[in-house]
């Protein structure tokens, strides 16, 4: 698992840099809530926001990355460059976990690429459904996690976290765990569902993507910025143009390296709020058919 570079840009040094580190840094340690793996710029640690799980309970689980300060990792869709988190549960017979809930990233700017990603500390929650019998021993779950750590560099790195819940064969009250500020605060951070309709007319070499309702509630000095879910489909660094139009906002956005394929619809995050380089605003998530088109969404 090497550099993964979405444009076509030379980084024949940053890959062997990481390939190197990677052969000299791949083993970790698993870690239990208490004690976190450690490898070279990020630290993983898994926590459960149950002590204990009843019989057909759904209940939360994170993994927590912690990134050395200079550092960061990237979201589903890294942008330009980088290559997202990956995470892998195993899990006790019965149990089965949901897709990442991914929070709202940063935008990274660097010459001519633009990629999405995590500074300082980071929180993936997903769900867990646990089976309608439990066993009387505890229940450990386990989490593989792959990333990139990029800088100057992109190096590889990955880390093995578990996190052990009791099992209670009957339902029981639920008993929140210590960890409980951890998933409030992450739960703030994740995109919320749109309250407005979206539509898009798709161009040749241009989408303009229309927000029906929004301009009645938004600021006119507030900043308004559209991040793609999947790769390929808009030029992440290209200008977001926006124009009001009645109570509707109008964004024109360059299409990407699949500009040749169909676009039947768009799936991503509208982000409100400040510039990039910080953790922005509330992102809201958006999907946007072209008029008339049974449009997949994204996953």
């Amino acid at each position: 698992m090497g550099l993964l570079v979405n444009r076509n840009i030379s980084a024949s040094l940053s890959a062997l840099v990481a390939l190197f580190a990677f052969g000299c840094g791949k083993a970790a340690s698993a870690a239990a809530e208490s004690a976190p793996s450690e490898p070279a710029h990020v630290i993983i640690e898994a926590l459960s926001d149950q002590q204990s799980v009843a019989p057909g309970q759904t209940f939360r689980v994170a993994l927590v990355e912690r990134i050395q300060p200079g550092w960061h990792t990237y979201w589903i869709n890294p942008g330009d460059a980088g290559q997202a988190t990956r995470l892998r549960w195993t899990l006790p017979s019965g149990y089965r976990v949901d897709e990442v809930q991914w929070p709202v990233p940063q935008v990274f700017r660097s010459g001519p690429l633009v990629t999405y990603g995590y500074e300082g500390e980071v929180v993936l929650l997903q769900n867990v459904h646990a089976p309608a019998g439990l066993a009387s021993s505890p229940a450990n779950l386990s989490v593989e996690a792959q990333w990139l750590a990029c800088q100057d560099i992109c190096i590889p790195e990955h880390g093995v976290a578990q996190v052990t819940i009791r099992q209670e064969p009957t339902a029981a009250q639920h008993v929140p765990s210590a960890s409980t500020t951890v998933f409030t605060t992450a739960s703030e951070r994740l995109p919320r569902p749109s309250p407005w309709g979206a539509s898009l007319a798709v161009g040749g070499t241009s989408v303009v993507l229309t927000v029906h309702g929004i301009a009645r509630d938004l600021p006119s000095s507030a900043k308004v910025q559209f991040l793609p879910l999947t790769w390929g489909e808009i030029d992440n660094a290209a200008q977001q143009r926006t124009v009001r139009s009645g109570a509707d906002l109008l964004l024109t956005l360059a299409r990407g390296d699949l500009r040749s394929s169909a676009l039947a619809g768009l799936d991503g995050v509208l982000v409100l709020g400040p510039g990039s380089g910080q953790l922005q605003g509330q992102g809201f998530l958006l999907h946007a058919a072209v008029s008339g088109a049974d449009a997949p969404r994204a996953k």
